[in-house]
């Protein structure tokens, strides 16, 4: 299958590798590309905090960039969701990492989960977050009853492409799946000049989405091209196709 990768073309390399050694026919479209703010996370991992939150690995990439300056804080317990962020945040070094499939619904549950069993009230977590996102983590540690502090450390924009460069990737030789890891990954793509001019590349076409909230940004008239992982996992997501 010739598949379209929509994420940042670091991650989205890693992705079109494990394509092609299935067989596929991998095609890289980023439409975001991420822009860290290191003093951010400086600032924010100097304040007092019990624990840290991650939604996304693009955190952890951010956070690798303070080198030594992170090394204090590899013991401290790091709550994530899905196993990518896991395994990117074990890389980085932290020791303490505790994973929530699903979304931030299920990780603010896992982290009061965590303290409740503990017997620990008086905590506050530190959310890395990027400047989009959908609020279900903090909506959910607030729920808890749960103090957290929310510090944006990295920011995604939007990569621009020509019509002609559209009409190259998407209508000369169309795409048979698509690949949407964020549910601005997929507001993004819908919105591309060329689907103003004809929704006729996407009709044959299938799309393959990371969790529910990121489906929901398929246009109605897509929904039963539709496919959902199970788990906000990268290597289920692919057995899908």
């Amino acid at each position: 299958m010739r598949v379209l990768i929509t994420r940042p073309e670091q991650q989205a390399r890693k992705t079109a590798s494990k394509l092609a050694a299935l067989g596929h026919d991998p095609v890289l479209f980023p439409l975001f590309a991420p822009e860290h703010d290191t003093d951010a996370a400086r600032t924010a991992l100097s304040n007092p905090h019990d624990a840290i939150a991650l939604t996304s690995a693009e955190a952890v990439r951010c956070l690798v960039k303070l080198g030594e300056a992170l090394d204090a804080h590899f013991d401290i317990p790091v709550f994530v969701v899905g196993r990518q962020t896991a395994e990117a945040a074990e890389q980085a070094g932290f020791r303490r990492v505790l994973t929530a499939g699903g979304n931030g619904q299920v990780l603010g549950d896992l982290i009061a989960n965590y303290f409740r069993a503990r017997r620990e009230q008086s905590v506050t977590v530190l959310y890395l977050a990027g400047h989009r996102r959908s609020g279900g983590l903090e909506g959910a540690l607030e729920g808890h009853g749960l103090s957290h502090v929310t510090v944006p450390i990295y920011d995604m924009r939007p990569v621009d492409y020509s019509l002609e460069e559209q009409q190259a990737v998407l209508v000369n030789r169309p795409v048979d799946a698509v690949f949407l890891f964020s549910r601005e990954n997929g507001r993004r793509f819908f919105e591309l000049d060329i689907f103003k001019h004809s929704r006729e590349p996407l009709k044959r076409t299938l799309f393959f989405c990371l969790s529910r909230n990121i489906a929901e940004s398929v246009p109605e008239e897509y929904k039963h091209s539709t496919l959902v992982s199970a788990n906000p996992d990268e290597d289920e997501l692919i057995d899908l196709l």
